[in-house]
């Protein structure tokens, strides 16, 4: 089981907004990623995403302290020119998605966590729901 996860904006968006019964499983991985279990990390682009929906609505005070927690818990992975010229080539039906697997396939990532796992049928990496990954690594 891997120890470097990449976090889908949808994972961090389960838990800055408590969406049930989702946000149990994601804030049990941020909290593995808190107490140095597995290493979390998510995109440049993921961030600016949870500002804006997070902004709309709960105001940007507010989302600017979610983020400043964030950051303290998860490391951020750039987006090079490289990364968005080899999401353009790949075959995923969404490119942010594409740009998110590019980054951790780069990036050395031995999962992706999302709820929207469809989204990343043409990943290399293992892909996991929250509560698929936590299953699997209190079974190993």
């Amino acid at each position: 089981m891997t120890d470097k996860v990449f976090l889908d904006s949808d994972v961090i968006l389960d838990i800055a907004l408590d969406r049930k019964p989702f946000s149990s499983s994601a804030a049990l991985v941020l909290s593995l990623c808190e107490a140095g279990g597995i290493e979390g990390y998510t995109s440049a682009i993921v961030f600016t995403n949870l500002y804006y929906i997070l902004r709309k609505i709960s105001g940007h005070s507010a989302a600017i302290i979610f983020l400043k927690k964030l950051i303290r818990v998860v490391s951020v992975l750039g987006v090079e020119e490289s990364t968005i010229v080899e999401a353009l080539a790949a075959d995923f039906a969404d490119f942010e998605d594409a740009v998110q697997y590019c980054s951790s396939a780069r990036n050395g990532m031995g999962a992706i966590l999302t709820r929207n796992t469809l989204d990343y049928e043409k990943s290399d990496l293992p892909v996991y729901t929250p509560r698929e990954f936590l299953e699997l690594r209190e079974n190993s």
